[in-house]
């Protein structure tokens, strides 16, 4: 199926970008001031690194599905595929506004233009997610699937320019923090996230 390369793509990209993300605002989390800035970023953080899990694993089994195997899934294996890509749908629909948070915090142009970047293309794949999921849901009615709820309702992506929004706030933790240029993330702790299945 056509539709497991494209997501295997989106999902690939996603990783790389969620990589990037979490480099960008642990920096935040060591430098923070107040409990409430550690925490609202620590929170980002654990959220995403979950999903870095999670995509671990789904990443290879898309890689392995070819139209063949896919057709041969049990209804079992079936739904559950399903509900992982579904699950990775809301997974593109927080990290979008993850990083449209994130613009609130940055104020150097290069970090606003990356962040802006990928929040366009992460709301662009969220789109095409949905679309293979209304397919795929379409095309295996006898299976059990998700739901397909609408996350978005109520935000219009194209309502507010979070790049220009954002420019005329206060500055926060990130303005006064050095990035490198590659930031690596720190060795992260136990998340419930982390412990799921050990």
């Amino acid at each position: 199926m056509q539709e497991l390369s494209q997501l295997h793509a989106i999902f690939d990209r996603t990783k790389g970008y969620i990589h990037r993300f979490m480099g960008l605002i642990q920096p935040i989390i060591d430098a923070a001031q107040d409990e409430h800035t550690r925490l609202y970023y620590h929170h980002i953080l654990e959220e995403e690194e979950q999903r870095m899990d999670r995509l671990q694993e789904l990443i290879p089994y898309l890689q392995t599905l070819s139209a063949e195997k896919a057709d041969q899934l049990s209804d079992r294996e079936l739904s559950r595929l399903l509900s992982d890509i579904n699950l990775e749908r809301f997974g593109l629909h927080n990290f979008r506004e993850h990083l449209e948070l994130a613009l609130y915090e940055f104020r150097d142009d290069e970090t606003r233009l990356d962040l802006d970047g990928m929040r366009a293309t992460t709301h662009e794949d969220y789109l095409r997610v949905k679309e293979i999921m209304a397919t795929l849901s379409e095309r295996f009615s006898d299976v059990s699937h998700p739901s397909l709820t609408d996350h978005d309702e109520g935000h219009d992506i194209h309502q507010v320019d979070h790049l220009k929004a954002s420019a005329t706030l206060p500055q926060g933790v990130a303005s006064v923090i050095k990035h490198a240029p590659s930031p690596t993330p720190a060795k992260k702790g136990l998340t419930v996230g982390s412990l799921k299945g050990k």
